[in-house]
């Protein structure tokens, strides 16, 4: 895993301009979407999309592409899944998921 977040950050050092801004926005997409996946489970009161760019805040960029170069296509691993709750309780993350309003369907 290591090796895979190592080399797709050498990869995006090296790509010319724009390739590497779509490969830096492409992982930060992908790590929203998985963020969300796993937020919908656990808060399914908020809009997880918002949630989704709640803990993307307070995550680094590397934590960003780390996540967003894993496979979590089809399913987000036990591992990810753990991860992303570690950065949802961080304090930055956790007071802007709180501020967040309920959804109709929660309400």
């Amino acid at each position: 895993m290591l090796f895979r977040m190592i080399a797709a950050a050498a990869l995006v050092a090296t790509l010319p301009g724009c390739a590497g801004v779509i490969m830096a926005d492409a992982s930060k997409n992908e790590a929203r979407a998985a963020i969300a996946r796993v937020m919908a489970e656990d808060r399914p009161g908020i809009d997880s999309a918002e949630a989704g760019k709640c803990v993307q805040k307070a995550m680094t960029i590397v934590e960003t592409v780390q996540l967003g170069t894993a496979d979590n296509y089809k399913a987000v691993s036990s591992a990810n899944r753990e991860k992303i709750r570690t950065y949802a309780a961080r304090p930055e993350a956790a007071a802007c998921l709180n501020a967040l309003p309920l959804t109709e369907a929660a309400g």
